[in-house]
């Protein structure tokens, strides 16, 4: 790993000798400024990763120093250095408005607590690093947020994700075409409200289960923004955060209102089947007899013997084969009968 370098900046020649010495023999790279403009020529020259500044100097003092780097960050969007101030015994003043400028902590002169000052560099350093690290994992989490993103705005399926308090924190295009409301209308909302109501005792077993660290698929109504109910069935799995906690979860939903209506047809269709008679009588094509239960043949004749069968015409052939005959005579006929 490479040695963090320090840059300090002071006046009094003894101070800038005695703290580069130690901390040279402490690890540190280090360079020196005998004032302000000299310190900030140096730092935009190199890599500094502390910056150590004496607040009154001549040319150009410590405050004005951190006022140059504050706005050479804000200028860049980059983090500002750190930096620990030097301070005369009794300058309490100058302290207190460098640190709510920013500075990270101070050193009062003379400089005689080594092992103080070593410390103090040490966890400014290191408090240095850590923020470094988080701005790295931030940027890679929205890098891959942005990623997610887009991806997610181009397949068909809708895909939402909710907090741990199941309030919408995202949701695609397609999701939001589905109930036929905005993104903006649904970010912040509660899950719970967008359910019909005989699906919130599912959702709260659902809930529980993927606070367990479970995935699940189940299927329920929603009603759309006009009033319609969509059903859908959601694949759901938990999000955790890097120490394994529950954080909330995300959804991939499908809309199968058009698949359930095919299911209700199929259902009655079968009703209708299982309405049809089964009693199916095997019939010879040739001489017409009937096998029975005894595995025999009987001629149609005998086995329909105890049936007593007359000749006619229904009503549908009547009119097929006479179109032009009035039916009407021979209902009032049968009336009379």
């Amino acid at each position: 790993m490479v040695s963090p370098t320090l840059l300090i900046i002071d006046d009094e020649p003894s101070i800038l000798e005695s703290l580069s010495l130690f901390l040279q023999d402490e690890g540190y790279q280090v360079l020196t400024a005998a004032n302000g403009k000299e310190g900030l020529d140096l730092f935009f020259a190199h890599e500094v990763d502390l910056v150590i500044t004496d607040l009154r100097m001549p040319v150009m003092d410590g405050n004005q120093v951190m006022e140059a780097l504050r706005d050479h960050a804000r200028e860049n969007q980059i983090p500002e250095p750190p930096v620990i101030v030097i301070s005369g015994v009794g300058k309490r003043r100058d302290v207190i408005r460098a640190l709510r400028m920013g500075a990270k902590d101070y050193i009062t002169k003379p400089a005689e607590d080594l092992d103080r000052i070593s410390h103090t560099i040490e966890q400014v350093i290191k408090t240095r690093r850590l923020e470094a690290e988080n701005i790295r994992y931030r940027q890679e989490l929205e890098k891959s947020e942005a990623q997610y993103r887009a991806i997610t705005h181009q397949i068909a399926e809708g895909v939402f994700t909710v907090d741990i308090r199941e309030h919408i924190t995202f949701t695609n295009p397609a999701f939001c075409k589905m109930l036929g409301f905005t993104s903006a209308e649904l970010k912040g909302r509660d899950f719970t409200t967008l359910v019909a109501p005989q699906a919130l005792p599912l959702i709260q077993r659902q809930t529980l289960r993927r606070k367990s660290g479970k995935n699940d698929q189940y299927e329920i109504q929603m009603p759309h923004k006009d009033g319609h109910l969509v059903h859908v069935e959601l694949s759901c799995s938990p999000l955790l955060d890097d120490q394994g906690e529950y954080t909330g979860s995300i959804a991939v939903i499908r809309d199968i209102t058009h698949l359930m209506e095919l299911r209700r047809k199929y259902e009655a269709f079968k009703k209708t089947e299982q309405d049809r008679t089964t009693d199916l009588l095997a019939l010879c094509a040739n001489c017409k007899s009937i096998r029975d239960a005894d595995q025999g043949w009987i001629q149609m004749e005998a086995f329909f013997r105890d049936i007593t069968f007359t000749h006619g015409i229904c009503p549908s052939c009547c009119e097929t084969l006479y179109p032009d005959l009035d039916l009407s005579n021979l209902e009032d006929l049968d009336d009379d009968a």
